[in-house]
């Protein structure tokens, strides 16, 4: 009999679990690094809803009528009840508000939550929170990775103290949007090309604008194609990565009766594709009104966005993130309607973010720590006043 048949059951359970162990600990390794990161990102968001709160007191009205209101109705109602609505057009051809429009993974995630007896706001809320910390530790990995840990945490905690950042503690898919697009890029960068397809394609669940990550991923498998790396699997992640956003689109195809079904939907709210006329029209009234409003700060967002963009341009950046960066502010910026969501529409384009922790990575800590809650706060202020004294959505 040999020695492996002779070992007690107890023996080889031990076995056992020392070999999960043991493939689990890189992976705690891997959480202890970003971890600083994540709980930075956290501080963050208590902070931002804590002026928020602050905000809508001296306002008199409910931070509660915020977190579930806007977009967050649509969510949590397909969350509930699926699309049950039926689609309607009206005396002027103008299709009605419907909730197709929404895309399912976020709706998704919080009803799995809503089986185990947690209310729907909740479980948008965990969801988002959950979500934001896995984008957090994702673009901590790719700024590491790109150039070092200093500058990871600093990608991390810019993005998370953008001027969109108000959705990351709402009931909105920003956040799961954001976790997914980090770690597809990651799993870009490590050349993991069946992983990076198929959470391209779950991103393709999230938002329409998921297409800029769809792109990244299709280009850089191209060229791995092109250098003939890695043999079938950049084919199969090319062709994984497009799924989820045309699933749905296909989906709304057919629930409408049109191809053109998810955006002709989107004349409801009066949104469609107009190459920044909308954007270049309220950005020069934001800048010659007689007095300061939340136009004239949003403003001042899309010219940030801008400078940020070129300065990506002439900073040396990883082939996908400066295609992801670049159509994510071409989508975001030009969109007819709602220009108040600018910030909310830049949040997902991190790599703005890049060239500011390059330069910020070189203060000293001390800089640091006086600067970020700085920042923190003018965001956090941003986004509150836009929801109490704006009175618009996020």
């Amino acid at each position: 009999m040999s020695r492996e048949q002779l070992r007690s059951p107890e023996s080889v359970q031990e076995s056992t679990l020392d070999g999960i162990v043991g493939r689990s600990a890189p992976l705690r390794a891997a959480f202890r690094q970003a971890r600083p990161a994540i709980g930075l990102y956290l501080l963050c968001q208590v902070l931002a809803f804590g002026v928020l709160w602050l905000m809508s007191w001296t306002a008199d009205v409910s931070p509660g009528q915020f977190v579930d209101n806007f977009d967050a109705n649509w969510f949590l109602s397909v969350a509930q009840n699926g699309y049950h609505q039926q689609v309607t057009v009206g005396a002027d051809g103008i299709p009605g508000q419907n909730s197709l429009v929404f895309f399912p993974l976020y709706p998704a995630l919080v009803a799995l939550l809503t089986v185990v007896g947690i209310p729907a706001l909740a479980a948008g809320l965990v969801v988002s929170l959950l979500a934001g910390c896995a984008a957090a530790w994702g673009l901590y990995v790719l700024g590491r990775d790109f150039a070092g840990p200093r500058v990871g945490l600093l990608v991390a905690v810019l993005w998370s103290i953008g001027p969109g950042a108000t959705a990351l503690h709402l009931a909105y898919s920003e956040a799961v949007l954001m976790a997914l697009v980090a770690w597809t890029l990651v799993a870009v960068s490590r050349r993991q090309w069946l992983l990076a397809g198929a959470l391209a394609g779950l991103a393709g669940l999230t938002r329409a604008s998921a297409g800029a990550l769809i792109a990244a991923v299709g280009i850089a498998a191209l060229v791995a194609i092109f250098h003939r790396l890695d043999g079938w699997r950049p084919w199969v992640g090319a062709l994984l990565a497009p799924l989820g956003l045309l699933s749905h689109l296909g989906f709304v195809w057919i629930r409408t009766g049109r191809p053109d079904g998810w955006f002709w939907l989107q004349n409801a709210w009066q949104m469609h594709f107009d190459f920044g006329v909308f954007t270049w029209t309220k950005v020069r009234e934001g800048l010659t009104e007689g007095q300061a409003s939340w136009l004239t700060l949003t403003a001042l967002v899309v010219i940030s966005a801008l400078v940020l963009q070129i300065w990506t341009w002439v900073t040396r950046l990883p082939l996908p993130w400066q295609i992801y960066g670049t159509l994510t502010v071409v989508i975001a910026l030009c969109s007819s309607n709602y220009f108040q969501s600018r910030a909310r529409f830049l949040l997902p384009a991190f790599v703005l973010t890049v060239p500011v922790a390059l330069l910020l990575a070189k203060l000293p800590n001390r800089a640091l720590a006086v600067l970020l809650p700085a920042i923190a706060l003018g965001s956090g202020w941003y986004g509150a006043f836009m929801l109490t004294t704006g009175q618009v959505a996020p």
